[in-house]
């Protein structure tokens, strides 16, 4: 009988040790990529991928928390069924964010604030690229600083022409143009030069479709016009997310 016990013994050890176990998060319309997944038993977390999956390890009966900016918070308890099967995780979008995030100021007043800083700091960095022209030119890898150089050389290719249609850059664009690995439009641009958190990319994508971005900055030759818009964008876009931070603590 000793054999018996120590099989079952073993058994019920088995599954009450850490499993990897797979999910699937998604909204109304569809999955969801950069959502966090934390273990809160095991202080693990990990992020969804393009396809809204994720894998992490736990235990029956860990509690799994799903957060994201603008959706509700939801916690998982884990279920035997886990470990051997998908399960699927559907988010709530959380409506009343978007009052928060504006609870310091109307739209106008914000605005008008951010580009008064923006025009200010482009003076300095002009007048700076004056008074020590040795230091804006290439960096250690033979690339351009465009974020130096950008209000200088900017105005030589504004465009001139008349006006035609107009058509904003959507959020697919900008997906597309990021995961192209481009050269400049990448995420090295977004997460160490714009300082855009890894797990708010999309949403900075959503800000910048919300903007009405002309599609025709989205032209070879256009590259340091868009350039500058999205280094002005990511500067309105991380003040908000840091006064929305700023609010939730107090």
């Amino acid at each position: 009988m000793k054999p018996f016990y120590f099989i079952v013994i073993f058994i019920y050890c088995f599954t009450l040790s850490a499993q990897t176990i797979s999910g699937v998060v998604y909204n109304n319309t569809s999955t969801l990529q950069d959502i966090k997944i934390e273990n809160i038993n095991n202080n693990v977390s990990v992020f969804t991928n393009k396809n809204g999956e994720f894998n992490i390890k736990a235990t029956i009966k860990d509690t799994l928390l799903i957060s994201a900016m603008f959706y509700k918070t939801q916690e998982v308890v884990v279920k035997p069924s886990y470990l051997t099967e998908t399960f699927v995780i559907q988010l709530e979008e959380q409506k009343n964010v978007l009052q928060e995030v504006n609870i310091y100021g109307t739209e106008k007043e914000k605005l008008a604030d951010i580009e008064k800083t923006q025009s200010s700091l482009r003076n300095q960095i002009l007048e700076d690229i004056k008074n020590n022209p040795h230091l804006y030119g290439r960096m250690p890898e033979g690339n351009l600083d465009f974020i130096k150089i950008i209000g200088l050389v900017a105005k030589l290719f504004k465009n001139k022409n008349k006006a035609e249609p107009f058509k904003p850059i959507a959020y697919q664009d900008l997906n597309t143009l990021f995961n192209k690995k481009h050269t400049l439009f990448n995420d090295t641009l977004l997460i160490e030069t714009l300082n855009i958190e890894k797990d708010k990319k999309f949403l900075f994508f959503e800000f910048l479709e919300a903007k009405n971005i002309n599609s025709k900055l989205l032209s070879n030759d256009k590259e340091i016009e868009l350039l500058e818009t999205i280094i002005n964008a990511s500067e309105e876009f991380n003040s908000i997310i840091k006064n929305f931070k700023k609010h939730k603590t107090n």
